[in-house]
């Protein structure tokens, strides 16, 4: 469990131009950006969506799932799971907006990582930003991740265990203004798929720093989003092509 803490800004400005204003913190092209809003609302409208936006209690906590699995399943804990093999998506898309009601669901792309391709093409730099005009305002993020047993060591880059480490991450306004940060490490894996079942050795798939829905191992993956009053959380996907620092693979950053 890796644990995000988001802490909202206080400045005069609606959200609207708030939104209007904040930079592009890609380093290139931006691939994909939704918002995660707080609403009092139960149940709000979603007309006009556009697959962008997902709701969450003004305060209180939802799950975000998110899966690169197109066949994915809920389970009988309601949670999104990987059954099978894993059966990828090429783009975004939120599958489920209203996370009022207890859980919501995004779709991402993905490019399944196998003996025969080591080197998948899929690969996204990740960064938040938090907006709105709630003073005080700050959402903590929970991250958890299930991979199955013959996922030897998995765990996400640079931080421990997807189900035993925290991890806090602050982010806060400077002089009135958004403050981004970098969130690409809870969406990389490192670790090894031991294909017989005979612990590791040669032939296995060894992996570093890679996109964690490219791995058919991992089952689970969701955010428990615990909002206190933030209004706007930006989350934005990035191309990685003009970051090669940043890209997946064994002799990157992260």
């Amino acid at each position: 469990m890796q644990r995000l803490l988001i802490l909202g800004l206080v400045f005069g400005l609606v959200a609207g131009l708030a939104l209007a204003q904040n930079a592009n913190p890609c380093p290139g092209d931006k691939e994909y950006q939704f918002n995660i809003i707080g609403t009092k609302e139960k149940n709000p409208d979603m007309d006009g969506n556009n697959g962008h936006r997902i709701f969450v209690p003004l305060n209180g906590k939802t799950n975000i799932f998110m899966t690169g699995d197109t066949d994915a399943t809920v389970d009988a804990r309601g949670f999104l799971v990987t059954n099978g093999d894993l059966d990828c998506g090429t783009t975004f898309d939120v599958l489920d907006a209203d996370g009022t009601d207890g859980s919501a669901a995004l779709l991402v792309p993905c490019d399944n990582l196998t003996a025969t391709h080591l080197d998948p093409d899929v690969c996204f730099n990740v960064y938040a930003t938090p907006l709105g005009n709630n003073p005080g305002g700050n959402s903590t993020i929970d991250v958890f991740c299930e991979f199955d047993a013959s996922c030897i060591g998995c765990d996400l880059t640079g931080v421990p265990s997807c189900e035993l480490g925290v991890v806090d991450f602050t982010l806060a306004g400077k002089n009135g203004q958004p403050k981004t940060e970098n969130i690409t490490s809870l969406f990389r894996a490192s670790g090894t798929i031991d294909l017989d079942g005979n612990g590791i050795d040669a032939g296995d798939i060894s992996f570093n720093n890679e996109w964690i829905f490219n791995i058919e191992q991992l089952e689970t993956y969701y955010w428990e989003y615990d909002n206190h009053g933030n209004r706007i959380v930006q989350i934005r996907f990035c191309d990685v092509e003009d970051d090669p620092l940043y890209d997946c693979g064994p002799n990157r950053l992260l």
